[in-house]
């Protein structure tokens, strides 16, 4: 669409309007009336320059949230990695220390187990009946000691073993505390968007595109503004187009903003008016001819364009919505850090508390189980030795019935020397008992004495014999504790 006088003459583009050498005064008022129609299409420029404002703004808060955005994933992502090797290192403590209690336990068990073992083996142990008093019930071995240090001992490791485990679960709780906070940062950053990197933003080539569009706007609506002049111009240069004009106002055929002034001055002073040769009007009559024509297309240019420009703005605030719901989350994400961050020497010292109360207790436990095995060791002994007394009964006993054996044998002996020293004393009195006086020695007439023989200390009684199995039994299990002894 060509608004330059000068360039129609008599080019073969318009040899279809060499025949408009003349219009119509009222033809001219309406193309004047419809280029006046036309102008008001200045406000999709308008638009068109509030959309290339905004889109220019998106993209600069488009480059400022991503790099804000990026900044903070790094920064987010570089404390998490360290937070991750602070909760490696609190798990490291709680496994030790869960393994380390677990083997105390063990250890504790089964120093429990052989003193439960030891005290049921007391229990079951009766004490030979002819070792105590005939009207005295049946007693084991356990009912001789005093068990009340056991009951105390197991009774305290049961208060440390509640203390370990209250710490423990103190401690648990605090990493699952830290680890649910953990899992929520986490998921606040993967759920975040991601930023679009800056050389892969669509904004730029759609705001490229809007400032074409712009510009060619503005061109086209230069071409009707021109074509505008170049009607008015023609109704001047028209004779009778005052009246025209006037004509035209008073039957409100003139659009809002068109005067007859502002178009056309009066006869009297369009008589000032440059005069313009035939050709000349002729040229520009073929050209404003032509122009009208093309008015409706670049109107609906206008139109099209502004419509392609609404369509591209929404994809770029879209773009923008996303980088700003980026930066919010990634936001919130640090703010979860910071808290995290906050809470983190209380997780750090739950760690150190857990690990050092720990220690007190694996060696308060270590001193019960040491405590549980001398127990054992000093039960077992006393079992031992129950043993070693019936072996030592059974010893004296088998003494005594030897000496026994050498009296009865000594005093069968006496007795017969006893009778044949008799058989003498009589034999003697019979010889010379009439002759000798029986004062004369106080012994002569006496019978031989009655020797015997006695314990001198009973050194506790008797020594009671006790059943051929009962010692047995005790021999064989004392050669057996000699083996065990043999064997370490």
């Amino acid at each position: 669409m060509s608004y330059d006088g000068s360039a129609a003459s008599s080019s073969p583009d318009n040899s279809e309007h060499e025949e408009e050498t003349d219009i119509p005064i009222a033809t001219l008022i309406q193309h004047l009336v419809d280029a006046k129609k036309a102008l008001s299409s200045i406000g999709t420029l308008w638009r068109a320059n509030e959309i290339v404002s905004e889109a220019q703004t998106a993209l600069g808060e488009s480059v400022i949230l991503t790099a804000r955005t990026g900044f903070l994933r790094t920064g987010i992502s570089q404390q998490v990695r360290l937070l991750e090797k602070v909760r490696s290192g609190i798990q490291i403590v709680y496994d030790d220390g869960q393994a380390d209690f677990e083997n105390v336990i063990k250890n504790l068990d089964d120093a429990d187990d052989r003193l439960k073992k030891t005290m049921n083996t007391l229990r079951t142990t009766m004490v030979a009946s002819a070792l105590r008093p005939s009207d005295e019930k049946p007693r084991s071995l356990l009912d001789f000691i005093d068990d009340n240090s056991i009951e105390a001992t197991r009774s305290a490791l049961k208060d440390t073993i509640d203390l370990t485990q209250s710490a423990r679960s103190s401690f648990a709780s605090s990493i699952r505390t830290f680890d649910t906070s953990r899992s929520a940062l986490k998921t606040a950053i993967s759920s975040a968007p991601a930023p679009t990197p800056s050389h892969s933003s669509p904004i730029p080539p759609l705001l490229h595109d809007l400032r074409n569009h712009a510009a060619e706007m503005a061109l086209l609506l230069e071409s009707l503004t021109s074509h505008f002049d170049l009607c008015a111009k023609a109704v001047k240069h028209t004779e009778g187009g005052f009246l025209a004009l006037k004509a035209a106002a008073s039957n409100n055929q003139l659009p809002a903003g068109v005067t007859v002034s502002g178009v056309i001055p009066s006869p009297a002073a369009s008589s000032h008016l440059s005069p313009i040769s035939p050709e000349e009007r002729t040229a520009m009559v073929r050209v404003l001819a032509a122009d009208a024509t093309e008015l409706p297309a670049v109107v609906q240019d206008l139109d099209l364009r502004l419509q392609e420009m609404e369509a591209i703005l929404p994809h770029i605030l879209h773009h923008v919505a996303v980088a700003r719901s980026a930066y919010s989350a990634t936001t919130t994400a640090f703010t979860m850090l910071e808290r995290l961050a906050a809470a983190l020497p209380a997780y750090i010292a739950a760690s150190t508390s857990f690990a050092s109360s720990w220690q007190d207790a694996k060696s308060a436990l270590n001193a019960q189980a040491e405590e549980l095995s001398n127990m054992q060791r000093f039960y077992h002994g006393y079992h031992a030795s129950y043993d070693g007394l019936v072996i030592e009964v059974a010893r004296r006993h088998g003494a005594e019935r030897k000496m026994k054996a050498v009296l009865a044998k000594a005093t069968e002996q006496l007795e017969r020397l006893r009778e044949a020293d008799t058989v003498e004393r009589n034999a003697f009195r019979r010889e010379v008992g009439a002759f000798l006086p029986s004062d004369l020695w106080g012994g002569l007439v006496g019978d031989a004495p009655r020797w015997g023989v006695s314990v001198l200390e009973e050194g506790g009684g008797s020594t009671p014999g006790l059943e051929r199995g009962l010692v047995e039994g005790s021999l064989a299990r004392e050669r057996e504790r000699k083996r065990g002894m043999r064997g370490e």
